[in-house]
Formats: C-alpha cells, sequence, structure tokens
C-alpha cells in the first residue's frame, strides 16, 4: 500500500529554540540578525552573522543562529556544520540541536540521521508530540512499521496536547496496514473518517483494509464514498474495480477501469486489468484484443508481455505464451516469475532440457518454487548439490 502522507513543514521549530535574549542582547548586530530571520531575510541575516563572528567567535549562540539562516536557504550542510559548532560550544544545550539537526536530514532525504537525531532530542523532552509524529514518519518511510505504531499510540496514549487527532490515528492506520494488522488498521481508519467525514484518503485507506480482509462490498461503499468527495481519485476507481470483480461484477469493473483509463491514459495496470476482466467474462477473443492494446500502447514494459504470456497459458496456447515470456526476459533477464513460467510451458511441451535451463534461471533470480521444481524434474540442483 502507497501512503498518502503530506511532507512534513522543514524546520517548523527553529524559532527561539536555541536563542537567549540575554546572549543577543550582546551585539547590536545579532539583535539586527534575529529581527531579519524573524522577518525571513535569511541572506541578510547570514551577511550580519558572519560580521558578528569576526568580533566575538566566541559566542555560541551566533552559531545557533547561523544555523538557522542556512537552513532557510536550503544550505542543510553547512546549518549541520554551524549547530554542530554551537554544540561544542554550548554542552548543556547542545541536545536541542538534535530537533533542529532532524528536520534537515528530512529534507535531505536522510531517514536514518534524521531517526537518530529525533531519538537524542526525546532523551531530554520526552513529551513532546512533535517530534513523536516526526519519528514514526521516518520509521514508516523506512518499513520499520512496528516502531511507527509505537511512536503514534505514545501520541495517543499519553494524550500530547496538540497531536491526539485524526492525522495520528490515519498515520498509525497506515502503519498498521504495511505491518500486516489488517484489523486494527480498521479501527484507525474508522475513528479517521469519524474525526474528519470530509478526509476522502480516510475512505481509500479503509476500503482498501476492507479489501485486504475479504469484504469487498464494505470496500466498494468507502471507496465510492471517497470518489463523491473527490470524482477524480483515480485510484478509488481502480481499486472499487478490483472489488467488482472479485465479486464477479465484471461489467461495473471494466466501466471503473475504463474511467481510470480515461482520468489517466498512462495508468498501465488499467489496460492490465480490463484485458483480465474480459478474460473473466469468458470472452477470450475480446481479452487478446485488449492484451494486443495493452502490448501497444506498453511495448517496453515487461509486465505486460509477461500478463499476456500468462493469458495464452491459460488458453494452452504455448507457442504465443512461450515467444511473450521470451520479450518478458529479454526485457528484464532477472523476472526470476519469468523463468519460472517459461519453465513450466517447456515442460508442457516436453521439452525438459531447456526447462531445467529456465528453472535454473529462475533460481538464481529469486523464484521461490524453482528449488522444489529443480529436484524434481533435473535432478539435481546447480553446483551438484540435492
Amino acid at each position: 500500500m502507497i501512503a498518502r502522507i503530506t511532507k512534513h513543514p522543514i524546520l517548523a521549530l527553529l524559532a527561539g529554540i536555541l536563542v537567549s535574549t540575554t546572549c543577543l542582547a550582546q551585539t547590536t548586530q545579532i539583535q539586527v540578525a534575529q529581527q531579519l530571520l524573524d522577518k525571513g531575510e535569511y541572506m541578510q541575516a547570514l551577511i550580519k552573522l558572519d560580521s558578528a563572528l569576526l568580533r566575538t567567535p566566541e559566542n555560541a549562540q551566533i552559531y545557533a543562529l547561523q544555523g538557522q539562516a542556512k537552513a532557510n536557504l536550503g544550505d542543510c550542510s553547512g546549518a549541520i556544520e554551524s549547530w554542530d559548532v554551537y554544540a561544542s560550544m554550548d554542552t548543556d544545550n547542545s541536545w536541542k540541536v538534535d530537533g533542529l539537526k532532524a528536520d534537515c536530514y528530512i529534507q535531505q532525504g536522510n531517514h536514518e540521521e534524521a531517526i537518530d537525531a529525533i531519538s537524542k532530542y526525546l532523551v531530554h523532552d520526552p513529551y513532546n508530540g512533535h517530534f513523536y509524529l516526526m519519528r514514526g514518519h521516518e520509521y514508516y518511510l523506512t518499513s520499520k512499521y512496528a516502531r511507527s505504531v509505537q511512536d503514534y499510540s505514545i501520541i495517543i496514549d499519553r494524550k500530547l496536547q496538540g497531536y491526539n487527532t485524526f492525522e495520528v490515528f490515519y498515520k498509525r492506520g497506515l502503519a498498521y496496514a504495511e505491518f500486516g494488522m489488517h484489523k486494527e488498521a480498521l479501527s484507525d481508519f474508522d475513528k479517521v473518517v469519524k474525526l474528519y467525514p470530509q478526509f476522502n484518503y480516510g475512505y481509500f485507506y479503509r476500503g482498501s483494509t476492507h479489501w485486504h480482509l475479504e469484504q469487498y462490498k464494505e470496500a466498494i461503499v468507502d471507496f465510492s464514498t471517497a470518489i463523491q468527495l473527490d470524482n477524480k481519485d483515480l485510484h478509488s476507481y481502480f481499486n472499487r474495480g478490483l472489488c467488482y470483480q472479485s465479486e464477479k461484477n465484471y461489467d461495473k469493473a471494466l466501466a471503473d477501469f475504463s474511467k481510470v483509463i480515461q482520468l489517466d491514459p498512462n495508468f498501465d495496470e488499467a489496460y492490465n486489468q480490463v484485458a483480465m476482466t474480459t478474460y473473466y467474462k469468458g470472452n477470450w477473443v475480446e481479452a487478446e484484443k485488449s492484451f494486443n492494446e495493452y502490448i501497444v500502447k506498453f511495448s517496453g514494459y515487461s509486465h505486460a508481455y509477461y500478463n499476456r504470456a500468462m493469458f495464452y497459458n491459460e488458453r494452452k496456447d504455448y507457442k504465443k505464451a512461450l515467444l511473450d515470456f521470451d520479450y518478458c526476459i529479454q526485457l528484464n533477464p532477472k523476472d526470476g516469475d519469468a523463468h519460472f513460467q517459461k519453465a513450466l510451458i517447456l515442460l508442457e511441451m516436453q521439452n525438459q532440457s531447456q526447462a531445467c535451463d529456465a528453472l535454473k534461471q529462475a533460481l538464481k533470480f529469486g523464484n521461490a518454487d524453482a528449488k522444489q521444481m529443480i529436484k524434481k524434474t533435473c535432478g539435481q540442483l546447480p553446483g551438484g548439490s540435492n
């Protein structure tokens, strides 16, 4: 499941976190620099701070402000350097720059560094919901879903002020879903749509969770609500089409997949589902036409050939299926599943030698079923082991 999460605002906590008014009163230049920062005139502030450093290089607060100016100018590497100097000079407050550095690491896409910085900050400020929210999202982005759930749960369980909102339940629901805990995800998405009934993504993800639980009727209701809130939400049309397909309501499924193509002519999987749904309806001639149109439009996509090959395989048209798997492998030589399916067809065609070669390629490229099939069909694994 691909999460729809808004980007975290960078450097949202900079103002006032480090700089005391007592230190700022030491020089007029620092006071002016602070005023310029408050007005968003970061380059002018940086010039003032550079000048102040020439006079009082021992003033740690200058480096704190300098980091703020650089960060807002997009120079996160420079900002981190300035904050590291500040931390070395003011060891009592050095932990505070970890919170600032985390924002920069997030902007740079350095998720592990961001997690480490936030964790260090939270040791000293363990009831700051903002940083649990940040770290939970970073854990999510690095596929550490259990830890993501834990951080969002801390916000909810401790009832941290200002953060026990639909957003926390929404993000925890996403993490639960990715972790495979769909019932827990469903409970959170129930809260999301109750707290914010106009939030179409809440219905989309609750519908997706119903789909995973094979609760197709409930999923269709949620996807339909999401579409009512945003009639251009092609992912809700697509997922609702999958639900209709699972319910064997093929005409409605085709209508939804066709709508997806209308909204986004480059949504390749929708073309595949049109062909597959037509095949499920029993109209093999039209299904083949749809697969051919799919191939013409996405001739460079290996999985387009893979899907048509599977269609031909179902029809026992092994020569055409084999040709498509060869095209698929030509485009993506490391597709272990394509090698495996090719091997099965070669076995149907009584070509054991080539089938074994294909199975060895399937094993090499990670197909989970190839090893047992090699033992059964070819007698021994590559390298002579049994």
